[in-house]
């Protein structure tokens, strides 16, 4: 099939597919893609809580309420943050990296670098497997049939 032809009518459009891995590559990189997914929308929820967070900075008691609230919501994305990049780094160099980057999330800017780190060498691994990584991750459509 000629990619640049126009489809004919009742005809899909053409949509080039990722080549199929071996089984044990397959499971790393579906793990690597969900844990990217997962780790960009953790880090899109916590500049948005951070940004709602400063946005109330008054010391009224429903504020104190809602600090209360954004603390916890907070505390929440972190911790769900590290699972997903310990779970990530430990498909992408095994258990001492994860190790190292479970501790060195939980230092305040260094934690923010590991998981832009993390991404980037998810991104690289993902595309050096033919798949094509957006804002979110790779797109879902892309490994239906690698499940």
């Amino acid at each position: 099939m000629n990619p640049y032809q126009p489809p004919h009518p009742g005809q899909a459009p053409y949509q080039a597919q990722a080549p199929m891995p071996p089984p044990e590559e397959r499971a790393r990189l579906l793990r690597i893609a969900s844990d990217q997914r997962m780790i960009n929308i953790i880090v899109l929820a916590y500049f948005a809580m951070s940004a709602l967070s400063t946005s109330l900075q008054d010391d009224s008691g429903g504020a104190a309420f809602l600090h209360m609230v954004f603390f916890v919501i907070a505390l929440g994305v972190i911790v769900s943050g590290v699972v997903f990049a310990v779970r990530m780094a430990s498909a992408l160099h095994g258990t001492g990296v994860a190790i190292l980057c479970a501790a060195l999330l939980f230092v305040p800017c260094v934690g923010l670098l590991v998981l832009l780190v993390l991404n980037s060498q998810a991104t690289r691994e993902l595309r050096k497997a033919g798949l094509r990584v957006g804002l979110l991750g790779v797109d879902a459509g892309q490994l239906a049939g690698w499940r």
